[in-house]
């Protein structure tokens, strides 16, 4: 496989930075996404990209060693403010060919980038930071 990073992104202390643009032409040269948006974030709207695999922010340091160490990763989260933490972990454990998505689903969404979304899971929440499922109510009538 030829490098899907090549050319690509800002690397800042070492760590690459991918725009949104530029990640999902990584993913379509075969770059795997690894979300790691907590299941209540993912369930409404998740990257529509060939691969992704899910690992919960509050599970990625225990499982990061089952990610494949030959592929090109795309780290993904909300708004890339986990990503740095991510990619300095798994630098740590000696992968190499790993990438961070700046400003996560949000700006990528807002790029008008492909994806996926379930009706009925919609997050509720006045910031980023405050997100959560929204809530469901009874009707008055039963």
């Amino acid at each position: 496989m030829d490098d899907p990073f090549k050319n690509l992104g800002m690397v800042v202390n070492g760590l690459l930075f991918l725009s949104p643009r530029e990640a999902l032409g990584a993913s379509e040269n075969g770059a795997l996404f690894v979300d790691t948006r907590e299941e209540y974030e993912n369930g409404y709207k998740s990257f529509d990209v060939s691969e992704v695999i899910y690992i919960p922010w509050h599970e990625f340091e225990n499982r990061l060693a089952g990610l494949p160490e030959e592929r090109y990763l795309v780290i993904a989260d909300s708004a890339g403010n986990k990503i740095r933490q991510a990619l300095t972990l798994l630098k740590e454990k000696g992968y190499s060919r790993v990438a961070g998505l700046n400003g996560g689903i949000f700006d990528w969404e807002r790029d008008g980038l492909p994806m996926k979304f379930r009706k009925g899971e919609s997050l509720t929440g006045s910031c980023t930071c405050m997100l959560k499922p929204k809530k469901k109510f009874r009707s008055w009538n039963g």
